[in-house]
């Protein structure tokens, strides 16, 4: 009798710690989702450099909350609560570098400018306070350093106002909801649209799905068949209209197009239609040959394109 009133005893108490337990969890997930602000994001983002704040983001985007936990403990030491809330919160209210401030005061912008000035007479090597002096050196005299400088004309080429930077982006078109709504990859903070296409060209498609899903609200499994049917999935990202090419899952199994294998006279008909930007004309090549629906391959064709800024 005495052994069955322990053994009450003990899982009485058992039973009671769990509930205290349950209790505890409930009050500080409650109070960590009131605590998830914008304010609470902004306040995060002050405290993170470039390359922990992608850390962060790339973790988020692998669903790795915990991950993320950590990139931000390691950088600002914070409580494990306080480290939860501000994850929470960049993951919800998304940001980017804080802008640099200038300086606005008058006093401020003449304090730069003699620095500058006196950095620029020490380059040249006259005095900041003698410029009645420098303007009495003769013409004759050796060039100053400044005009030893040769810039190269390769540098000219890559880095002058002429030459325009490029870039990958794709656009998809989509209805959601019965409404017709579109989404491009230029609305992409820097920081996910770095983590977007290192997962594409890793071919980590359930990882770039999640990315998008928090953009368009597109169900994952209908982003993730997208994207692996897509031309930029993988390494197609490579290449040219010569090796026009993509693979994936399609509705009714595997999918493989290469422009190669496709009989001269309709290989020079999807190149000419590249060319023309004939998106019929590219569909009804596409669609012969891989016997997807039509829609799918004009839904494919507009999603993902590589364009030059």
């Amino acid at each position: 009798m005495e052994f069955l009133i322990w053994l009450i005893v003990i899982i009485a108490v058992i039973g009671l710690g769990y509930l205290g337990l349950q209790s505890l969890r409930k009050k500080n997930s409650a109070e960590v989702a009131q605590a998830v602000t914008r304010e609470a994001a902004q306040a995060a983002n002050a405290k993170l450099d470039d390359a922990s704040r992608n850390a962060i983001y790339r973790n988020l985007a692998k669903g790795d909350v915990m991950g993320a936990v950590q990139n931000y403990r390691a950088v600002t030491g914070d409580t494990v609560k306080n480290c939860v809330i501000a994850v929470r919160s960049l993951d919800k209210y998304p940001q980017t570098a804080p802008a640099k401030e200038l300086p606005v005061s008058e006093e401020d912008i003449q304090a730069l400018r003699e620095k500058l000035e006196a950095q620029t007479a020490i380059d040249e090597g006259t005095p900041a306070s003698e410029p009645a002096q420098a303007e009495q050196l003769p013409a004759e005299g050796p060039a100053s350093s400044e005009d030893s400088w040769v810039i190269p004309q390769e540098w000219h080429d890559q880095f002058g106002s002429e030459s325009e930077p490029s870039a990958t982006h794709f656009k998809m078109a989509f209805e959601l909801d019965g409404e017709q709504r579109e989404f491009s990859s230029e609305q992409l903070p820097p920081n996910e649209y770095d983590q977007l296409f290192s997962m594409l060209r890793d071919s980590n498609f359930a990882g770039a799905a999640s990315v998008l899903h928090g953009y368009t609200g597109l169900p994952l499994e209908d982003l993730e068949r997208m994207i692996a049917s897509s031309p930029m999935s993988g390494d197609n990202i490579q290449g040219n209209v010569a090796d026009f090419r993509f693979e994936g899952q399609g509705p009714d199994g595997p999918v493989h197009f290469d422009a190669a294998d496709l009989p001269e006279a309709e290989r020079e008909a999807l190149f000419d239609a590249i060319a023309d930007n004939d998106l019929q004309s590219m569909t009804d090549i596409i669609a012969r040959h891989t016997s997807l629906p039509d829609d799918i391959v004009q839904n494919m064709l507009r999603t993902f394109v590589k364009r030059q800024d």
